[in-house]
């Protein structure tokens, strides 16, 4: 696995809707090897591998959602202090104190911390109470006539590079939802572009977009590609962290093997038969129902273009999704990667 790459995709902000840059990045990585890539006008990019088929191949989409959360600038007030709303589930909670950098349009770069007021100077039945983004705000440290000079309404911020590997080869870092799928769909590009493992099939590794607010991207790359068969890696709930329900959200855990997702959005059929082929050879996997019948990443939205898409859709398990500190294992990393590799091979 390239984790040079890897962490120059951790370090590349790709808030919803301002994705460009860590599309590039992918596109850069892959061009090499591939027969073709390309970007569309929602901003996914396409990276292709012709098959050895013939004319008429089967084509596979391989997938992942490159965007991150994060947020954009409303109002900058006469004391310099920058608000925002959100581009995607931000977890409230998490987010006071967290380091921030804004994205101007000039193409600067502005860091600041998201600031609140202290738990001294707030009464005690106020403390109880849900944080409200709006009674949080941006200090960049800047004098207000500057603030305002330089960031402008609609100016997209991220959470600051944090990335930084803990324990036995676990990584933490905001934005592995779903950077993490996207280095997936990378390794797996580059291994099937290996000559002796070319497939008959033609193949499409895309990097999309705008997932967290509603999976538009997914929608135009299922129309345009019109796959066969598709395959959508995201990040899957862990569960083995203290007050997470199994009984509810089913036992996943990480270091234990890519998450096979079994619901509504899947290909019951297909699910079975990676599964065994998983078990076959000897790829550690992990079996989950979702929390949901359906919905939820873009599995469900690939599945419904056109006639209808045969789908599959695997996880990475993963903790505290939605805040600036999500955890993965990279071990579940490979198992995904060698999984992919396998399926669209034998399948």
């Amino acid at each position: 696995m390239d984790r040079v790459f890897f962490n120059k995709l951790l370090d590349t902000p790709s808030v919803s809707g301002f994705e460009a840059g860590a599309a590039n990045l992918y596109l850069d990585y892959l061009q090499p090897g591939m027969t073709a890539t390309s970007v569309d006008v929602m901003g996914n990019a396409y990276a292709y591998l012709k098959g050895t088929g013939g004319e008429n191949n089967k084509k596979f989409l391989i997938e992942a959602h490159i965007d991150e959360i994060g947020f954009q600038v409303i109002y900058v007030n006469d004391a310099g202090y920058v608000y925002v709303r959100r581009n995607g589930g931000v977890d409230l909670q998490c987010i006071p104190g967290s380091q921030v950098v804004i994205y101007t349009a000039a193409g600067e770069e502005i860091t600041g911390v998201i600031g609140k007021t202290p738990i001294h100077l707030v009464q005690p039945e106020e403390r109880k109470k849900t944080i409200e983004l709006d009674n949080l705000w941006i200090d960049t440290g800047l004098a207000p006539d500057e603030v305002k000079a330089r960031v402008s309404i609609g100016d997209v911020v991220a959470w600051k590079s944090n990335a930084v590997m803990i324990g036995n080869n676990r990584i933490a870092s905001k934005g592995l939802d779903d950077k993490i799928g996207v280095f997936v769909v990378s390794q797996v590009m580059k291994r099937l572009a290996i000559a002796d493992r070319r497939t008959a099939a033609d193949v499409w590794g895309v990097a999309s977009v705008q997932e967290e607010v509603g999976c538009r991207g997914a929608v135009v790359c299922g129309y345009k590609v019109a796959p066969d068969i598709a395959i959508s890696i995201d990040v899957d709930f862990a569960t083995d962290v203290p007050c997470c329900s199994k009984q509810k959200f089913g036992d996943i855990a990480l270091g234990k093997g890519v998450v096979v997702r079994r619901n509504l959005d899947t290909d019951s059929r297909l699910t079975s038969d990676i599964v065994r082929m998983a078990k076959d050879c000897g790829i550690p996997f992990q079996v989950s129902a979702c929390p949901m019948p359906t919905g939820g990443t873009n599995a469900a939205r690939i599945q419904l273009s056109r006639d209808g898409v045969r789908m599959l859709s695997l996880g990475i398990p993963c903790r505290y999704m939605h805040t600036p500190v999500e955890v993965c294992d990279m071990t579940d990393v490979e198992a995904a990667i060698d999984l992919v590799v396998q399926i669209v091979g034998k399948l």
